[in-house]
């Protein structure tokens, strides 16, 4: 049983998001969505989505090119993300828009987007609202936040068994709901304080484990 997980500090975090804003690759590019996204904050017009849909697959190799590229996928996804209210439900802080929108692309596109949809919420509440609401998925983040929480405190969130393919299922669930109380819980049991702590918890997993 594990009863001991990794311990994070507000230094860490701060550490880390300075690491990831000096690093020439992803501290530029995060200067890039930050510029775009400001100037073109709202997500009403297909053709401005889907220009930030590309500008967000490519910074984030997510290879949307090729899980879009058939049946017309980049259209269909910047309209529906268009017509689903989803400036309003974003700056509201509105999580389930993240299920929503990965079960829609698994049933129309074919291909479960839930880590990219997380990452277009997240880049949207942080550079155009200046909020926290929401937190990246990823591979990285999800191979490793075993590491920051315990099979007890697992359990105690989730009233689940802590197995090692549980955050991974998480993404075939769409269920970020439970992704976001497992992430806050490891926020708080580290006593967190930080400005943006679901953004810069992110930084420093992914940073430290890529």
């Amino acid at each position: 049983m594990m009863l001991v997980s990794e311990k994070i500090t507000n230094a860490d975090l701060e550490l880390y998001a300075q690491k990831v804003k000096e690093d020439i690759k992803y501290g530029g590019e995060g200067i890039l969505i930050d510029e775009a996204l400001k100037k073109n904050p709202y997500n009403n017009n297909k053709s401005i989505v889907a220009m930030k849909i590309c500008l967000i697959d490519i910074t984030n190799g997510t290879n949307l090119s090729r899980n879009l590229g058939k049946k017309g996928g980049l259209y269909k996804l910047s309209e529906k993300i268009a017509s689903s209210n989803f400036d309003e439900r974003v700056k509201n802080g509105d999580i389930s828009i993240v299920e929503e929108l990965a079960r829609w692309t698994k049933e129309e596109l074919g291909k479960n987007l839930f880590s990219f949809i997380t990452k277009y919420c997240l880049y949207h509440n942080n550079h155009c609202y200046e909020k926290d609401d929401f937190a990246i998925y990823d591979s990285v983040v999800s191979k490793n936040l075993h590491k920051y929480i315990t099979e007890e405190e697992y359990y105690s969130v989730t009233g689940k068994k802590l197995r090692k393919n549980s955050f991974a299922k998480l993404k075939d669930e769409y269920n970020y709901e439970e992704y976001m109380r497992i992430i806050d819980y490891i926020i708080q049991k580290n006593n967190i304080t930080v400005d943006k702590p679901h953004r810069k918890l992110d930084w420093f997993i992914w940073y430290k484990n890529r």
